[in-house]
């Protein structure tokens, strides 16, 4: 990890629940972001609970077919670093270098979606 703190016990990626499936079926999700795999990207985004919120909005807003998985950073495999990078933004997000096994996956919990088609992550925490 790029960072001197440590990661908390969760991290959080937005997946469509289809993707999901289909990762659960292979025991290995791969999927970058919403359009992109883990090979095309090289890591798999994710954000900390403080970040999901905005991350729905910029990037998912509209999809009703959305599940928050929470992942286990010690349970991905040896080898795989989790390392917290700077955005173009400047915000730093924890970012996945390697696949992560699905039994690296504590919950996957969907996302409800409201009225204005902004998903509704206010229940989320660490």
């Amino acid at each position: 990890m790029s960072d001197t703190a440590p990661l908390p016990r969760r991290l959080l990626h937005l997946a469509v629940a289809a993707e999901w499936e289909r990762a659960r079926a292979r025991r290995t999700y791969e999927r970058s972001t919403i359009d992109t795999s883990l090979e095309e990207e090289g890591f798999i985004h994710c954000s900390f609970p403080d970040q999901v919120q905005a991350t729905a909005d910029r990037y998912y807003r509209g999809r009703d077919d959305i599940v928050l998985l929470r992942i286990d950073p010690d349970r991905l495999d040896p080898g795989v670093e989790v390392v917290v990078e700077a955005a173009r933004s400047g915000e730093r997000f924890p970012h996945v270098y390697g696949p992560i096994p699905v039994d690296a996956v504590t919950s996957v919990e969907p996302v409800p979606i409201g009225a204005d088609g902004r998903l509704d992550l206010g229940w989320v925490s660490g």
